[in-house]
């Protein structure tokens, strides 16, 4: 059994995360302490103020581990030393060391700040948080391309996230609130108006410009091409852009796009389309609940460049069920061969909402299987995505993924997305409308979040307050007043 004994204002999330990380399986909390299952381990750590900073200590035996951090860094302080010990003890090591955030970029940068230069901020990302030295040169290249594109979006313009939630079928390993539109054909109709009198319901009262606009899901295509034209209608009339706006859609199922739904997306003005058939492996992509061929997705892709889409993105992912390093190089090949001109590789994470999770938990009785070198397959992916011309301009990451590993999207000159950089860097206003969708306020350093009601039934019966009520939050927020919201 391995126990944390923690004292002071400790980062409780950040030490399970860390702990999970080493022993794998639950984290429980009792008191003052974090357990696990594991080896017989007993750490203290202790984060003890004084005036200005903090003495923060981790012990294991007769290691210990311990310095002085400023006052709002001790949380980070202790994760690096708990990781530290972790890795000690057990041999350890993992890719991104003692970073557990999101955002790992966002240390990147502070290790870039004050004119240090690459080599030197890569040296502190390397010994004092234990990263890779492939994932501090891939954070660090990354956050300096993500400082070039967020230049490019206006400080006082906002981005607008536009989410349906339904799709032909769910994914194995999909945790999302998507429900499958055959079975509840019956919604979509209610779900279009109650979504367009949200989207009118806002922007009758806020003439902000938006740099950025992303209809996502989900699956938005499964709309009819009708339902797709009203509600493209509605966001043509009520939502004011700015001149050089990127409007993306989210095309994710190859089997949804056809060229009727192409032709209303072309004349609505999209100039991102996002077409994802996350491996170019049949037999995976039967696998895991899609109902679509690598021959669809080609034909699909085809036909959108034939339409005049000059930006296609499309996404991988490594460690689908059933694949190898092998498989992975093979679908980044043929992807390649279509000339994307970005590309999202993501590293599978295993939510504990979605079907696969409940595979695993079931297969884990067989016992602990080989796991694949996936850092390995997704650094060889990386130079071979650089040798295409496409290099990382966004980064980051989730829980439970294989090998520990990231989500990086990869773009060629001038394709990189305003809008995955913009609302990953908690630096421009968000404004989500659909079911499940979160808005985000920001005024400086403060960031306020509003969600949407996950349900359906709720969203329905609540879209036109909802707008009104973000609409009051954003017209408080901008004049300076303070608000606080939930939601409800």
């Amino acid at each position: 059994m391995v126990t944390l004994r923690l004292s002071g204002q400790q980062d409780r999330y950040g030490a399970a995360d860390l702990l999970r990380l080493f022993f794998g399986g639950p984290v429980q909390e009792l008191g003052d302490r974090l357990v696990c299952a594991g080896p017989d381990l007993e750490l203290t750590c202790s984060i003890e103020p004084d005036e200005k900073s903090v003495w923060v200590q981790t012990r294991l035996g007769a290691r210990v581990v311990s310095a002085r951090a400023p006052a709002g860094k001790a949380r980070r302080e202790s994760r690096r030393q708990l990781y530290q010990i972790l890795a000690g003890a057990t041999g350890q090591h993992f890719p991104w060391g003692s970073l557990t955030g999101i955002r790992p970029t966002l240390i990147a940068a502070e290790c870039l700040a004050g004119g240090r230069d690459r080599e030197t901020a890569l040296r502190l990302l390397v010994d004092d948080w234990f990263v890779s030295p492939e994932k501090a040169d891939l954070a660090l290249e990354t956050a300096q391309a993500e400082h070039r594109v967020l230049e490019t979006v206006p400080p006082d313009s906002l981005l607008v996230y536009i989410g349906i939630p339904f799709c032909p079928t769910r994914c194995s390993y999909c945790s999302f609130i998507t429900r499958e539109a055959p079975s509840r054909a019956a919604l979509l109709e209610p779900y279009l108006a109650a979504l367009c009198d949200e989207i009118r319901g806002f922007f009758c009262r806020i003439t902000q410009p938006a740099a950025a606009l992303y209809l996502g899901g989900g699956t938005p295509t499964t709309l009819t091409p009708d339902q797709l034209a009203r509600l493209l209608d509605a966001v043509r009339t009520s939502v004011p852009l700015t001149a050089d706006a990127e409007l993306t859609v989210e095309a994710g199922r190859p089997d949804t796009i056809d060229e009727a739904r192409l032709e209303v997306l072309r004349t609505a003005g999209v100039n991102r389309l996002c077409i994802n058939p996350q491996t170019f492996q049949d037999r995976t992509l039967a696998r895991i609940g899609r109902r679509h061929s690598v021959a669809q997705m080609v034909e699909a892709w085809q036909l959108a460049r034939a339409m005049g889409f000059d930006h296609l993105n499309l996404d991988l992912i490594a460690g689908l069920p059933g694949e190898t390093p092998t498989d992975l190089a093979d679908s980044l090949g043929q992807a390649l061969e279509l000339q994307p001109d970005s590309l999202t590789l993501h590293a599978l994470a295993i939510k504990r909402s979605s079907a696969l999770h409940e595979a695993l938990v079931c297969s884990a009785a067989a016992g602990p299987a080989e796991l694949p070198d996936w850092a390995a397959a997704v650094a060889a992916a990386r130079r071979s995505l650089a040798s295409a011309g496409l290099a990382p301009y966004y980064l980051y990451r989730q829980k439970q993924t294989v090998g520990a590993l990231e989500n990086t999207g990869f773009a060629r000159p001038g394709k990189a997305c305003r809008y995955n950089v913009a609302m990953m860097s908690d630096q421009r206003s968000v404004i989500g409308l659909g079911s499940g969708a979160m808005t985000k306020l920001v005024r400086g350093s403060r960031v306020e979040r509003i969600p949407n009601p996950r349900s359906l039934d709720a969203y329905l019966e609540r879209a036109g307050a909802l707008a009104g009520r973000k609409a009051d939050a954003w017209l408080a927020n901008g004049s300076g007043e303070t608000f606080s919201l939930s939601s409800g």
